[in-house]
């Protein structure tokens, strides 16, 4: 059995190179076709790699905004700085001395307060003020005690000031 020479009929000729020249036309254009389908998902894909981008770092901004404005917002409703003054500096002939001992020995009683809420400092002020008036308060050069009176307390955001009065007691 012998296989019949079909490649020197020209039918067949002009049928196989037809073929492989439908072969390589439809190669290069799948290649076209691919590459510039591809071409586009990578532009489409850059674009969409910038605009997270864009919207991480808006997205960083607003956070961190916000975070800002949280802690400032904390710092405000909690206690940083306790102020004592006299209120009545020629009504006791106390000494300058006596007066700022006075004043730091009420400042380091309220010291445990910094880093409290003010909202419940004020609603607990009543407490503060008797604790304060119902402590007498001895001076380490003096051998006299010294009770104080709360003329004014004011309750600013991150300051407490009291404005006090003292005399010595009996």
């Amino acid at each position: 059995m012998r296989i019949p020479p079909l490649y020197q009929r020209k039918g067949y000729q002009r049928f196989f190179a037809g073929i492989a020249i439908g072969f390589i036309i439809g190669w290069a254009f799948f290649l076209i076709q691919g590459g510039l389908a591809h071409e586009r998902l990578i532009v489409r894909i850059e674009k969409q790699r910038v605009k997270i981008n864009d919207l991480e770092k808006k997205n960083e901004i607003l956070t961190s905004d916000d975070e800002k404005a949280n802690k400032e917002l904390a710092k405000k409703f909690k206690l940083h700085e306790v102020n004592a003054r006299f209120s009545n500096q020629d009504s006791l002939k106390l000494s300058n001395l006596t007066r700022l001992h006075l004043a730091k020995a009420v400042e380091d009683d309220l010291e445990h307060l910094i880093g409290e809420d003010t909202e419940t400092l004020a609603k607990s002020h009543s407490l503060l003020v008797q604790a304060i008036e119902n402590k007498t308060y001895r001076l380490d050069d003096d051998e006299q005690a010294y009770e104080v009176k709360i003329d004014h307390l004011y309750l600013y955001t991150g300051v407490l000031r009291i404005y006090i009065s003292a005399k010595i007691s009996e």
